[in-house]
Formats: C-alpha cells, structure tokens, sequence
C-alpha cells in the first residue's frame, strides 16, 4: 500500500448508543465474524444486536432516523423526539481490511472532524482523542497495529457540551461551537454530533507533517505592496507563493520538498528544497490577478507541495491584495468598511449566511454550491459567516474562490437574548486563543477570505464590544495579526457604537450609526420607507423581513392537517419560526383579504421582497459612504414556515431573492419614495436616482412616469442625467392623487443612445392598504420553454403581470435542485420577458394575478385561479 489512500468513509460504519461508560463494553467487544471483503463484514456488523448503520461524513439524528429510530426531525415538530440523542455518547465503529504491504514505511490515521470530540481506537487500543469538532486527529500505526487482516476501528464520540441558546448569557459559554443547534429563531433544539468530516488511511514512505500556503503580490522589485496604491489597469506585480510545512513522519533520508504552482494545468514556476528546511518560496511574474464578483475573473493557481514520490499536498491560491479602508466622509474614529481590492473600490453588497444545515455532518456538498452559486448569481461580492454557525469548510471556501464571493469569518462566537458578553475567564481564552492558532493557518490560501470576525453581536451593556473591552476579543485579534496580517478584523458585527438601525437611535445619533444591525421585521407600507431613507450608517451588515417559505417546501413540512391557520395560534408554526411569524400584520396590510394559506402566502412573499428590495437599494444610494450592504439572510439551516431566509431550506428561492439580485446590479435607476400606499395625500411623488459601477457619460435620460395597469402614462417626465458612477438624483415626479385609482405603477426607464440601460416598476397604491391588490384582473400570459431550460413569458393580455417567477413544478424532496430565475417587476401587456431555469426538471411561471402555467401556457391542471382575486381552490 506504499503511497496509498485507503478513505474510509461511506455506509461501512455502524453506530450504539451509550449511557455513562458502557461505551467501555462496545469498544472492547471484537467484530462480528464475516466474510472476507468490506461488505460482507458490513453486513454482518450492522447485524449486531443494538448497532444500527451509520454514515461518514454524517449526523448521529440522521442515522437514527433513517434506521427508523427517530422520525424525520425536518417534518413538523418532530425535532422534538431527537432532543435527547445529544445527551447520549455514541460509539461509531467498523472493519478496515489490510494486506501485507499495510506494515512498510508508515501508515496515518487521519480524521478531519468529530463533533464534539472522540477517543479514538485501533483493534481496542486507544490512540488518542480529537477535541472539538474544528480539530483534526492524526495517529501514526505502529507496524504492529497494521499487520495484514481485518482491524477494528472505533471511536467513541462524546455527548454535546453544555452552552447557551439564543435567550440564555454568553459569559457561561465555555466551548467553541455553533450555538444555531441549542436553539435559535431559525432553528429548534437539534444538537449536532457525529463524524461531519472524512476519515482515511494513509501508508507511504515519509508523509510531510501540515502544510500551510499563503500567498501575496509584491511590487517586481520585492517591495511589498499596498492595495490602495496599486492600479488595477496599469501595474506589473509580482506573485509570491509561501509555503510551510511540519517535519516529515519516516525515515530522515527522505527526498527534498518540491512547490510546484500551476495555472490551467501547466507549471508557471518551481522549486525544490530540503525537507528539514521546513520551508519554501515560489515567485510568479506578471500574475493574472483574481478579482470579487461581477468586477472580474477569479483566475486561481495550483500550489502542489510533493515530499519526494512518497507524499503530495496540493492548495489552491489567488493573487490580490485586499483591504479595508476608511469609508468617505465617515466620523472621527469609525473603523474602516470600505474594501479595495487590486487598487480598486468595490462596494461590499452581499448576503449573510449560516450553516446550510443545523446537522452539519449532513450538508450535501452540492447543496452548498448551489446556494452560494445563487449568492453570485445575485450579483453579492461578499458573505458574512454568521458567528452563530460554523468556521466554514474548505469545500466552502474553494466554492467562494471559485465564484468570486469574498468571505467575513466570524469565529464561532455569538450572542445571547439576557447577556451577550463573552466570559473573561482566562481558561476560555486561552481555548479560544488555541482555536484560533489550530484555524487560522487551515484557511489563509484562500483568496475568497477578506475579514475575521470575533463573533455576532457580542455587546455590554447594549454597546457593541471592542478589543480593548473583551480579553476573547482582543485574544483572537492578537493571533490573527500574527498568523495572518495581511487580513482584515472586525471585533465583532455590528461594531457599532450604535446597535440599532432604529429611527428613535438614527435621529439622538445620526453620526454613531457606524456598522449596525436591523430591522428584521416589516416596518409597514408606510414605515418601511421611512426608516430606508432615514437611514446614515456605513456599514448595515445584519437587516430582514421576514416572509413564509415557499408552498411547494410548505407542504413538505407541514402535515395537511396542520396547515391551517398559519399563525401563531398554531403550535406547529409557533415550531417552525414563531419569531417571524407575521401574519397578523400580513391580513392587516392586505385589508383582511388573506384568508387561505395561497393567499396569505402570497401577501406574505410579496411584502418581504417589496420591503427587503426597497431597504437594500435605500442602503445603495448611501454609497460610498456606506460600503456593506448585507441582507439578512441567503439561507435557512433548518425548514421553517417563517423565515427572513431569501432562499428556503431546499434551496427555492423565494421572491425576495429575485427582488434583491435587482438591488445589487452594477448599473441601475432606483425609485425613491416615502410610502407603497398613498390615500389621504394631495400628491404622490417618486424621485429617479442612478448608479453605475460601470461609469455612464453625460447626456443619458430617465423617463420617470405612472402608469395605470394597462400601461396608459398617467403623468411623466423625463430628465437628461450628468455623468452618472457614484448614487446620484436626477429627478423627481408629482402626480395629484386624483389622477390615480387603485393600484398604479411607478415606472423609471433609464436610456443612453437607443439602448435601455435599466428600467424599474415599483407597486404602489392609491388606497391606504394592498388589499385593492387582489381585486387586480388576470392577464394572459403564453409561456414557452427552450431546451437549455430558458422560460420565455409573453404578456398578451390587457392587464400587467405583477411579478414573475419559475418555480419547480415537483413535490419537494425529488432529487436535483432547481437553478431558476424571476423578476419583480410588473411585465405590461404587449411585452417578453427571459426567465432562467434549469433544462429537464419541470417547472411552472408564477405571477401574482396569473394561474400558474407550464412552459407551454396550459394552466397547471392542478390549481385554477379565480378572477378577480386569484385565489387558488383545489
């Protein structure tokens, strides 16, 4: 097995429960006797009286449930039946099978996770402990441990450590885990344990001890260089790759080390060294740089670190220079938001994300780069890994690399509803010092890493906290400045000195609003807007509203029986995300129209992307003063009936995905106003404001108008703009109300030459609640379907489509994920628009005042919506 891998990980495991030290009885029990491969000893382990079959990677709750031990905990309040399985330790066992060769040169057991921790043994023998689910286990075998034969290898994983939930006191944290799974506004009590990550042998001649790469630019005569005083167009840098490594494990007469780096499968630049130098530098001229999102390519290098024959480590790298600068026109002493990336300013607009699933052991690979693929497809440059969730993977980070996301990792810290200050007792910050040492160096390659963060919203006194306020913080500051300088930090989010993004806060202190949080919750048809354009903060890194999930993931989570009402009088929604449970609020803005779960749902999508689109572009015209711009959230780690979460569980987007990918273009005319309903005002008014990332020359114009449903110009006015980069107003529009009736649109079409360089239709009302929403005839809409997937709407009815978007048209768990588009504004009679969707999964075009249709323009034969109103009946 000389230079060998045997992965150990897969269906060959099984799992027993354990109380106290019984596990002392499982570990020293021999295996049950097999055949003489894999499978059958397998078959015959998982025959054993008390062993049920278990995966790896994995979750201990997802192997109980699929052994019929517990029910789906993602169903109902069914989570409630795995509460205990975290008290529980759990021995994992199975056979490796060794031939003769097994017992040349050396052999390491490695293990990249086990959460919480693991004693680990080999044929009963112990050989160590991996302590905390961050930590990688690494066990030399003796020749005598792998003589050829089947081997028992067990561990015996320990119960879930004490901590807090969301309402508890961050001081009584002694561990270093996500809090999400002791209970949160997103997810219930569902505590993680299990082997989340791989587990292999390795055998060869010498294998090199941790390789760490880091990777910088400097200027071509070796001086270092400064990102804000490169220019990205004109500079000829020079790429250099740094590698180092811990002391071979073998024998001393090893060969030398050589870097190899790599650019699409061809050696730009190599060198070999002494192992015992235990370090290495590789230089790269005239480097093809790697840029964010939408501002450019993300060219990535291939570092291969190769002991000799015997052992070989690769690292993926991007060469850029990153930081953080003061934001224009910020207050004396604010911390810097402001990323410049290559010499050049890029506006951090971007999403929050948390674990993709509350049982990380479980997270479908494919899951996660579907979602962060939407992130990028939304146009985000930058996600915020919320401290409440994990220091995310590598498979993560090489996601991010790959797309261009920048990532802040906020260490696993977060905060608590009583007390949100982390504990100074030294014994927890020389652990979280250590975890930092033990992570840090893991995750420096990575092009995609911009910032650390020490936590969520780690207060005293309700004043965000500081390094010099909080010996955690101003530990882990410490390490990071030591094994990686050249990142930024941020203490905590939000830094503050304000918390809130509240109006009472924005008005007793307009310049402290620095980096704050909220709101989470709909402000009203009226409120909403106040508080966006009110708003002065630099940095909004945490904001929502919340809204039901999709119907089609609804009726997967929620028993029929169970749905209806959708309130918080319903113990099955009060599971499954009391916190963002509006539905009073929802029936009160639609004037009590909402009355079916259809029709409630529907109201309740079309607030949060109206509010959440409104709240992100309000935070856009801000800029450059305010430079970060994150909505909270991507993603959910647990299905809910009621999220903030733009995207669900399964991974469908909901309609404000669609309404804020609109909100981070490059190049657009927002609309800005004061209220969606306008009864009881003389006059309505609009006001066109442009950016572009992408500079636009004088003379372009903007046509701002109101229409009536049917497309007929109410009033309109059209205004030649100057040269347009940063957030400009070009000009505004008054309309009497007396000129308006019921629902109306707002409309700005931005043109330069002949061609339309943006265009925007916002919703808004002539009465004083949406309720006139549902009195809006259907249109006719003819729907076709490309063979790439592409849906093709054609409105050729007399009435406007209010929002459109593809859906998957399969019952929720059918295997694949929907990639599909949408679009928020109204479609007008007489036009066409594109829809993105995966080709070979059916699907079916939804809009507000339409039935849903296949591609081809039939009404789906299962639903029929009436007009007026659109209520779906079976």
């Amino acid at each position: 097995m000389s230079n060998a891998t045997m992965h150990l990980d897969g269906d060959g495991w099984t799992i027993r429960e354990a109380l106290g030290d019984t596990a002392e009885w499982y570990l020293g029990a021999p295996l049950p006797e097999a055949g003489n491969n894999v499978a059958e000893a397998s078959a015959a382990i998982a025959a054993a009286p008390g062993w049920l079959p278990a995966r790896v990677p994995g979750a201990v709750i997802d192997d109980l449930h699929r052994a019929g031990e517990v029910p789906d905990p993602r169903v109902g309040r069914n989570s409630r039946a795995s509460e205990w399985v975290a008290e529980r330790s759990w021995v994992y066992r199975r056979a490796v099978d060794l031939d003769a060769s097994a017992a040349e040169g050396v052999a390491v057991l490695e293990l990249d996770g086990v959460d919480p921790g693991a004693d680990v043994y080999w044929d009963g023998e112990r050989l160590g402990s991996v302590d905390g689910l961050y930590h990688r286990g690494r066990f030399a075998l003796t020749p005598e441990q792998r003589v050829a034969g089947r081997h028992k290898l067990a561990l015996w994983v320990h119960p879930a450590p004490a901590s807090e939930p969301q309402v508890g006191r961050t001081e009584r944290v002694r561990v270093h885990t996500p809090r999400l799974g002791y209970g949160w506004d997103f997810s219930p009590r569902l505590r993680h344990q299990g082997v989340w990550k791989g587990v292999r042998v390795r055998f060869a001649r010498a294998l090199l001890g941790d390789v760490v790469v880091r990777s910088r630019l400097t200027a071509s005569s070796g001086e270092s260089m400064l990102p804000s005083g490169m220019n990205g167009d004109q500079m000829s840098p020079l790429g250099v790759v740094e590698v180092s490594w811990g002391a071979p494990v073998g024998g001393a007469d090893t060969d030398g080390v050589t870097v190899t780096v790599s650019r699409e499968g061809r050696a730009v630049a190599e060198v070999t060294v002494a192992a015992a130098d235990g370090s290495a530098e590789v230089r790269i001229p005239d480097p093809e740089l790697w840029w964010p999102n939408t501002v450019g390519g993300q060219p990535l290098y291939e570092v291969r670190v190769a002991l000799g024959d015997d052992d070989a480590t690769t690292r993926t790298v991007g060469l850029r220079t990153a930081e953080l600068v003061p934001n224009p026109g910020a207050p004396a002493g604010a911390l810097p938001y402001t990323a410049v990336v290559n010499g050049r300013r890029v506006d951090l607009v971007g999403w929050n994300w948390t674990p993709a699933d509350t049982l990380f052991g479980s997270i479908d690979e494919a899951k996660v780069e579907h979602l962060l693929g939407l992130a990028a497809a939304s146009g985000a440059r930058l996600i915020r890994v919320w401290g409440g969730g994990l220091i995310e993977t590598e498979h993560f980070y090489a996601s991010c690399d790959r797309l261009g996301l920048l990532v802040w990792q906020e260490f696993s810290q977060s905060s608590s509803g009583m007390q949100s200050a982390p504990s100074t007792d030294p014994g927890f910050v020389a652990l979280m010092r250590a975890e930092a040492e033990a992570l840090i160096p893991t995750r420096v390659h990575h092009p995609s890493l911009l910032l650390w963060g020490g936590g969520n919203e780690l207060d005293e006194g309700g004043v965000p906290l500081s390094d010099d306020r909080s010996p955690v913080l101003a530990a882990l500051s410490e390490t990071v400045a030591c094994l990686d300088p050249d990142r930024g930090w941020l203490p905590t989010s939000p830094t503050g000195p304000e918390f809130h993004n509240r109006l009472d806060r924005i008005h007793a202190d307009p310049d402290g609003q620095h980096d704050v949080h909220g709101p989470w919750e709909h402000q009203g048809l009226v409120g909403q807007h106040t508080l966006s354009n009110a708003g002065t903060s630099l940095a909004h890194t945490e904001f929502g509203v919340e809204g039901m999930t999709n119907l089609r993931s609804l009726e997967a989570l929620v028993p029929e029986d169970d749905r209806w009402p959708a309130d918080r009088t319903n113990p099955v929604y009060r599971h499954l995300g009391e916190w963002w449970n509006n539905a009073d609020q929802v029936v009160q803005l639609f004037g009590g129209r909402p009355d079916t779960l259809e029709t409630l749902n529907r109201a309740s999508q079309l607030l949060q992307a109206t509010g959440l689109q409104y709240a992100v572009e309000a935070d856009r015209r801000r800029a450059p003063r305010c430079s970060m711009v994150l909505p909270w959230q991507l993603n959910e780690s647990f299905p809910n009936a009621w999220c903030t979460a733009a995207v669900d569980f399964r991974g469908d987007p909901k309609p404000a995905f669609f309404a804020v990918a609109r909100a981070f273009e490059r190049r657009r005319v927002t609309l800005k106003v004061s209220r969606a309903v306008w009864a009881g005002e003389p006059i309505a008014s609009v006001e066109a404001w442009l950016w572009a990332e992408d500079p636009v020359e004088a003379g372009s114009s903007v046509a701002l108008r109101a229409r009536s449903l049917d497309g007929t110009v109410l009033a309109e006015r059209v205004v030649v703009a100057p040269s347009v980069g940063e957030p400009i107003p070009v000009g505004s529009l008054e309309v009497p109300i007396s000129a308006l009736n019921g629902v109306y649109l707002w409309e700005a079409e931005w043109r330069h030459a002949d061609a339309v360089i943006d265009l925007e239709r916002m919703i808004a009302t002539a009465t004083s609640d949406f309720a006139a929403l549902f009195d809006v005839p259907a249109p006719t809409l003819e729907t076709t379907r490309e063979d790439d997937g592409t849906v093709f709407v054609r409105n050729t009815g007399a009435v406007a489509a209010l929002t459109l978007r593809v859906v998957d048209a399969r019952p929720a768990g059918e295997p694949g994920i929907l990639s599909v588009g949408g679009d928020p504004r109204p479609l007008l009679p007489g036009e066409t628009r594109r829809l993105a969707a995966s080709a070979g999964i059916p699907v079916l075009v939804e809009a507000w005042n339409a039935a849903p249709a296949d591609p081809g323009g039939t009404p789906h034969p299962f639903t029929t919506r009436s007009d007026p109103g659109g209520v779906i009946a079976p």
